[in-house]
């Protein structure tokens, strides 16, 4: 049997099941046993099936394509978000879509504007990009399913699945003071006064009100001092906020990074400049990007659960994608984090 001439039909014969069996089973639908599924599959494998994925889509009106739209990938936590999204995607029978955006609001629009390939024919985006909040999402997709991530919208016009920004702040404060430190620096933020935090969140800005807060609750000073403001939260960055901090003296005894990549930096910083991590100064990242073990000293960190949040993001967005009626209300949903203790604060 030529390889292109096999149909559905020849696989339902040759399994000993019905053909709509063998389409729930190469569709992961429910209504098929594990078992049967996985004998279907092999049955189909072995015949050469190939899924007319045109037909498929005329009649089903979906592709089994979610686009995943980022800001990049060349950093550890694209990478390890990409990573996930990919895998939950896939256990879900669909297929990712990956494209970035460089942190250009223009090329994000565009993205999710265009019409070729993914903009046209995928069945959902998953969204971690700068610029694109709800209400853009919203415009530009016209009721199309779509999940942010770490969207900080007030009252949320498109579900969106968040990092434990305030809450993993206040934890990496509370930690340094117990490790001993009483002058804590927050390195990556501007420095915000009180009313610029009562403005629009962000993520990077609420990350920086659960630190204000911790320290103010320990009785430790908040002021433009103690905020040390990065242009980027990449190790290069970070590298270059090291050697500023060692050549101006050191004014810290903790200091917490607004993510993994600028701690890096930071260290490999003060390191050039002779200053010793713990032993002069204890650091601490955020996110839990798995380098941070690796790295000499191994990073403290606030783990985010990288993997429970790609799932209720593609969970969610998949309740969007089978939804028969009214469309699903957006929802927010925060993950969970640890606080995960390393050389750089022991």
């Amino acid at each position: 049997m030529k390889r292109n001439s096999v149909t559905l039909k020849d696989v339902a014969a040759e399994a000993g099941v019905s053909m709509m069996t063998v389409s729930k089973a190469l569709r992961s639908k429910p209504g098929v046993s594990e078992a049967t599924r996985g004998m279907i599959i092999d049955v189909a494998n072995r015949l050469g099936y190939e899924a007319n994925t045109s037909a498929s889509i005329l009649k089903s009106g979906r592709s089994g394509i979610v686009q995943v739209i980022v800001n990049e990938y060349n950093i550890p936590f694209y990478s390890a978000l990409i990573e996930a999204l990919s895998t939950a995607i896939t256990n879900q029978g669909m297929l990712p879509f990956l494209q970035q955006t460089g942190y250009s609001s223009k090329e994000a629009e565009s993205v999710l504007a265009n019409t070729r390939i993914a903009g046209a024919l995928s069945d959902g985006a998953i969204i971690h990009a700068s610029s694109l909040n709800g209400a853009l999402v919203s415009s530009i997709n016209k009721g199309k399913p779509a999940v942010l991530i770490d969207s900080c919208d007030e009252q949320p016009l498109v579900s969106s699945i968040t990092f434990p920004n305030e809450d993993g702040a206040r934890a990496a404060i509370r930690h340094l003071a117990e490790r001993g430190c009483k002058r804590i620096g927050i390195v990556g933020p501007p420095f915000m006064s009180k009313t610029e935090f009562l403005t629009d969140p962000s993520p990077r800005k609420l990350r920086l009100r659960g630190a204000k807060s911790a320290l103010q609750e320990l009785g430790l000073t908040y002021d433009e001092s103690t905020v040390i403001p990065l242009n980027g939260l990449t190790e290069e960055y970070g590298r270059e906020a090291g050697h500023r901090l060692a050549e101006d003296g050191l004014a810290f005894d903790g200091l917490m990074c607004l993510n993994d990549s600028s701690a890096f930096g930071v260290i490999r910083g003060l390191r050039d400049r002779g200053v010793r991590v713990p032993d002069d100064v204890k650091v601490i990242g955020f996110d839990g990007v798995r380098g941070g073990e690796f790295t000499v000293p191994s990073l403290t960190t606030i783990r985010v659960d990288i993997d429970q949040l790609a799932q209720l993001a593609v969970m969610t967005l998949m309740q969007q994608i089978q939804r028969t009626g009214d469309p699903v209300p957006p929802t927010r949903t925060i993950v969970g984090f640890t606080l995960v203790e390393r050389e750089s604060t022991k």
